[in-house]
């Protein structure tokens, strides 16, 4: 950063240099002195206004446009101005081969040439400012999206707890050694859970290991009412997913699917990936008789939340009944 900051600030003591130089070139009327010579004597007095130049930048850093009263910042710098411009007629004046008849000329120039670079680090400071503010401002962005998915997820894990630790309290007085077997299972799925869930993505493969944990579980309780179909390629297994994003939709299809429905039916999980989008179809049967939900369950609010909050809205999820089936689609593009 140190040598950053000395590169860019000779860069700008040559460039004031270079100003300074022409404009002390084009104040030279003594045409026997050679170009050479006329160079080398306007060097003296431009170094010194190239250094006053790039040392407005402190003054103005100091009196910042929107914290300091206009009144201070314009007399402050007019009279810096003419101190900066004072100096450099003395200057001037002692350089062999440069003009001094027309002092009032040349105290004009360097007021022009101060206020010129107050102007230009006025500027250059209003840009780092607008830049350190769109940086905070996407850096608080990138901090409520994490918040926002941790409170998703926070949502997720005691959701499914309570309603698998209800379905073993409800088997062990009929059916204990169901029972043990789904707690067996709830510890694989858990152990499981949480070694993926510290990671931000994991593989639809992975996701859908958990599901086919879960929906173990699930045939523990449910027997042959609950059957699955699961079709996922190569490509779509390889796809990066938040964690338990598919958990919760497919605990929707288990317990407002199958559940009332009498014969049970099959869940059907499709995943497919085609030009950097992944396609993921969650259909379950669905009673037409059943109560109607008031509003989406927890499940769809959350996978919907969850993935407007990675994508910025590029991602969806869309529902749909139709026919005695209820079916869940995503669509994720994998720049999320």
């Amino acid at each position: 950063m140190t040598f950053d900051r000395i590169r860019v600030g000779a860069y700008a003591l040559g460039a004031w240099m270079a100003v300074a130089i022409l404009l002390s070139l084009a104040l030279i009327t003594r045409p026997e002195v050679p170009l050479g010579k006329a160079v080398l004597a306007a060097f003296p007095p431009s170094l010194l206004l190239g250094v006053i130049a790039l040392a407005a930048r402190y003054p103005c850093r100091a009196m910042p446009l929107r914290k300091t009263p206009f009144s201070r910042v314009l007399s402050t710098h007019i009279g810096t101005a003419a101190a900066a411009a004072g100096l450099w007629v003395v200057v001037w004046k002692a350089t062999p081969n440069l003009i001094t008849s027309n002092l009032p000329l040349i105290f004009g120039v360097g007021v022009v040439i101060y206020d010129s670079a107050v102007t230009v680090h006025y500027l250059t400071l209003e840009l780092e400012a607008s830049r350190i503010a769109e940086d905070a401002a996407l850096r608080y962005q990138v901090l409520a999206r994490e918040a926002e998915l941790k409170a998703f997820k926070a949502q997720v894990d005691p959701h499914f707890l309570f309603n698998s630790l209800n379905a073993v309290a409800s088997l062990c007085g009929s059916r204990p050694g169901d029972a043990r077997e789904m707690a067996q299972l709830m510890a694989d799925f858990f152990r499981l859970t949480l070694r993926l869930s510290s990671r931000e993505r994991i593989t639809l493969a992975e996701e859908i290991d958990l599901v086919s944990r879960y929906l173990a579980i699930e045939k523990v309780r449910f027997g042959a009412r609950l059957r699955t179909n699961i079709n996922i390629d190569t490509a779509a297994g390889e796809f990066p997913v938040p964690p338990l994003l598919l958990q919760p939709l497919v605990e929707n299809a288990v317990r407002h699917g199958i559940a009332s429905v009498v014969d049970g039916g099959t869940i059907d999980i499709a995943a497919n990936a085609n030009d950097g989008v992944l396609h993921i179809r969650i259909e379950n049967p669905a009673d037409p008789d059943r109560p109607q939900p008031r509003g989406e369950s927890i499940g769809l609010q959350n996978a919907r939340g969850r993935l407007a909050a990675i994508s910025n809205g590029r991602a969806s999820l869309r529902t749909e009944e139709a026919e005695g089936k209820y079916r869940v689609e995503i669509e994720l593009p994998s720049s999320c």
